[in-house]
């Protein structure tokens, strides 16, 4: 069955790194990172053809995990932020496996793939049903059901970013007003904290970015918040708010007693859990008890996640096909299963997720 018995890669594509980790028999031999190509599509796919030739070693199944939204069973990219290139429709997959003989190339979202590393060998490790945010520059998820993450060909579910926290907000990126985004992600947080730089509210802010709004990082904005600046613990409780809210709101419709939470903020976490596990709380008549968990493998999570979705054979995914009017093919729900066991090593489940903050 290929991909069960030999190594297997998993590479993550992110705006400004392509992170990528060696697994073998459900374990994590090596990760690495490099810049990410900006010159187009083109580019960026030699990249990753000369990536599985460096690292690939034996590797006959890679599992790419992309940002936005992906088709995972024509193996195509539909809609790809942060990127530049022509990434309508594009087969990356394919294109990549003409570059590289021999290597068949799986393709997922990356927060899904951040889900499957967390749920296999994380946080997440133990949980049959659960619900995975990345918390960076935007808002992704991913859930896992009956010990499964969910995948569906045209990869929408569940994209948590857009959720609807605040209706009376600001307009979102993708068009509607109040998502989860536009007040919780690295982004939302820097913009509220840049108020304190403006208006010299923040004595730390001020200091860590030299009085420069343009200077100002999610990093700084945690920093300030461990030196207990009052501004910037309220930036990070109001962003802790909004997610117990949408985590919340999930595990009303979904029953999920497991939230676990990555991504660059993920750093942040102990600023972060206890305004979201206060709301949590306050819900739990309705939605029972939720533990509230910060990430465990650090920011090549999304990688070792590609590479253990690779491992499993799609003969032993539980398939079902659903009518589906956007997409002329079907729609298929696919549970990906599969027993791996093995704990990561320590060396593997760094806790500098900041790094993949800003990316």
């Amino acid at each position: 069955m290929p991909g069960q018995d030999t190594a297997q890669l998993g590479i993550d594509v992110g705006g400004t790194q392509v992170k990528w980790a060696l697994t073998a028999d459900g374990k994590v031999v090596r990760t690495g990172e490099e810049p990410t190509a900006r010159q187009g599509g083109n580019a960026l796919v030699d990249q990753l053809g000369g990536l599985v030739d460096r690292v690939g070693g034996e590797v006959d199944v890679v599992g790419l995990a992309m940002p936005g939204l992906v088709d995972t069973v024509r193996r195509e990219t539909l809609f790809v932020p942060n990127l530049p290139g022509d990434w309508d429709r594009c087969p990356v997959a394919e294109r990549v496996e003409e570059r590289v003989a021999g290597v068949r190339v799986r393709l997922l979202n990356d927060a899904r793939a951040f889900g499957h590393g967390e749920l296999r060998l994380g946080a997440g490790r133990g949980a049959a049903d659960a619900l995975f945010m990345t918390v960076g520059t935007g808002v992704g998820g991913a859930l896992a059901r009956d010990g499964d993450i969910v995948v569906r060909a045209v990869d929408r579910v569940p994209e948590l970013g857009h959720l609807t926290v605040d209706p009376h907000g600001e307009r979102c990126g993708c068009g509607a007003v109040g998502c989860l985004e536009t007040v919780a992600s690295a982004s939302a947080l820097v913009g509220r904290c840049a108020r304190a730089v403006l208006t010299g509210q923040s004595a730390a802010l001020r200091r860590l970015s030299g009085g420069s709004l343009a200077r100002l990082t999610a990093r700084m904005c945690a920093e300030a918040a461990d030196e207990g600046d009052p501004w910037a613990l309220d930036a990070f409780a109001r962003v802790g708010g909004f997610i117990g809210t949408a985590a919340a709101n999930a595990c009303v419709l979904l029953q999920t007693p497991v939230v676990v939470i990555g991504g660059g903020l993920a750093g942040a976490f102990h600023h972060i859990a206890p305004a979201a596990e206060r709301v949590l709380a306050e819900r739990a008549a309705i939605i029972g008890p939720v533990s509230f968990r910060k990430a465990e493998l650090g920011s090549h999570a999304g990688a070792v996640g590609a590479a253990l979705f690779a491992r499993t054979s799609p003969n032993s995914a539980r398939i079902q096909r659903r009518s589906d009017p956007k997409d002329n093919a079907g729609d298929h729900t696919s549970s990906i299963a599969s027993s791996h066991t093995s704990s990561i090593a320590s060396s593997h489940m760094s806790d500098n997720a900041t790094n993949h903050a800003e990316n």
